[in-house]
């Protein structure tokens, strides 16, 4: 969302589509930084003895084919540490593409108790896109409206990172079973490149956008291990 939202404000129109040809020479793939910080968190003596452990997935990020997954873990009686990523390697069709990495943790600070009810967040996040071909907009309201239809015929690549408070709501389906919401608000910058069509690599600049709006937002299925 923050991305196509600073993207929108360039004075040119701007696309967002990956392109795998000479001219784009960037990596979409995790850094290694990034896969050492999963590694960590995956693997880690003491997340994997936490008294919980909860398996996630966003629901309207898998609808619009985002994979992503994100881990749980119980730090005290009143907190715990959520880590959501996302990775989307995968071309749309012919014309639409939509690649890219995030990677978000956030901790968390339960009004009753871990995985019920109320909760309370501090996140930050980071993330590379490489997209385009999109086209349509999205009426959110306040938030303003998201036009990409300028966006059909070019596309844009960058990295991202934000930080923002979120609050959201667990509600237990059975024992193991559970269903979250979250929506979290903060400031991101954004830096892209621009390039003039789909297909081919001549930039047409760059730039380095502020961003002040929602950081995060998910409606996700939760499966319970311990």
């Amino acid at each position: 969302m923050q991305i196509r939202h600073a993207l929108t404000q360039t004075s040119q129109p701007v696309s967002l589509i990956v392109n795998n040809e000479k001219s784009n020479t960037r990596n979409i793939g995790m850094s290694p930084a990034t896969r050492l910080i999963l590694t960590i968190l995956c693997w880690s003596p003491s997340l994997l003895t936490a008294q919980q452990l909860a398996l996630k997935t966003n629901i309207p990020a898998l609808a619009v084919r985002v994979p992503n997954l994100s881990i749980e873990v119980t730090l005290g009686p009143s907190l715990t540490l959520d880590v959501a990523g996302m990775y989307n390697p995968f071309q749309v069709s012919e014309t639409k593409k939509w690649k890219l990495w995030s990677l978000q943790p956030e901790i968390r600070y339960w009004l009753c108790k871990p995985y019920s009810g109320t909760f309370i967040g501090v996140h930050g996040g980071v993330g590379q896109f490489n997209m385009g071909g999109i086209g349509g907009s999205v009426d959110l309201g306040s938030l303003g409206q998201f036009d990409f239809n300028a966006l059909k015929e070019h596309r844009a690549q960058g990295t991202f990172w934000n930080a923002g408070l979120s609050i959201g709501r667990h509600w237990i389906l059975s024992p193991r079973w559970g269903l979250e919401g979250t929506i979290g608000l903060g400031y991101g910058r954004i830096h892209y490149e621009r390039f003039r069509c789909v297909h081919c690599g001549e930039s047409i600049g760059s730039g380095n956008k502020p961003y002040y709006g929602p950081t995060r937002a998910a409606l996700s299925l939760v499966y319970m291990i311990n």
